[in-house]
């Protein structure tokens, strides 16, 4: 699904150039769950930018299904994200005069989806993480927890290849961390490509594979034999809890 070959970034020019990828070769197969970890500097936040088509590559190719997408334009960039991409990010991102089902539905307006069909598809997305009752509420009466599950709802609801989270659950309590967690694994065990993008080694865990990033190149790649499952890790710290349709 996706393939990368050689991809650097190079910002500025110079005294003041920065290599922030530096020829980099990643893999991911369709229904793979990836972490990508490292340091700050180490050029994990680059490469998703790059993977998340939000930024050109200096050089290198990056393709998705077989596609060249690495040098595309601005508008073939966004079409890729909004058809293939679905983003989830730390601070969740949501508009605040929203409602729930509306701030699900706004990526899909940019789709040219007609309003029956994303309403039923934002209505679809928000009952899949556990919140289809709270679709009329705005972010200021959920919870960080909600507000996340929101926030992945948005990007479920366009029905991508893949899922690209940034630091999802760094601000979130252990507890909603361990329930959102559980979310990403029920999705990926349901065939969706999930790439989360941490320096936390915990939720690294959770996941089957393991790429690690230090300036601007992979310096390990590993499979992960026994992923932590977030279900029982919830059980076993919390004395028990619910993951959202696990």
């Amino acid at each position: 699904m996706i393939a990368i070959r050689k991809l650097t970034k190079v910002y500025g020019s110079g005294d003041t150039k920065v290599v922030a990828l530096a020829g980099v070769d990643l893999d991911i197969a369709s229904g793979e769950m990836v972490a990508v970890m490292g340091p700050s500097g180490s050029g994990k936040s680059t490469l998703m930018n790059m993977v998340g088509c939000l930024d050109r590559p200096t050089s290198g190719e990056y393709f998705i299904d077989g596609k060249e997408v690495g040098q595309i334009d601005d508008n073939q960039r966004a079409e890729v994200r909004n058809r293939h991409i679905g983003f989830v990010f730390q601070a969740f991102n949501l508009l605040a005069k929203l409602t729930a089902l509306q701030n699900v539905e706004t990526p899909l307006i940019y789709r040219g989806i007609r309003p029956r069909q994303r309403h039923q598809w934002a209505q679809e997305a928000l009952d899949r993480v556990g919140l289809g009752h709270r679709g009329h509420h705005r972010p200021s009466q959920l919870s960080g927890g909600q507000q996340q599950r929101v926030a992945i709802a948005r990007a479920l609801a366009a029905r991508p290849s893949i899922l690209l989270a940034d630091e999802p659950t760094g601000a979130l309590d252990s507890r909603t961390g361990q329930e959102v967690l559980g979310l990403f694994q029920a999705l990926n065990r349901e065939g969706r490509t999930v790439v989360l993008v941490t320096h936390d080694e915990h939720v690294a865990a959770h996941c089957k594979r393991i790429v690690r990033l230090s300036d601007g190149l992979i310096v390990s790649d590993e499979a992960n034999a026994a992923p932590l499952d977030a279900h029982a890790e919830l059980h076993r710290l919390f004395g028990g809890g619910e993951v959202a349709h696990a």
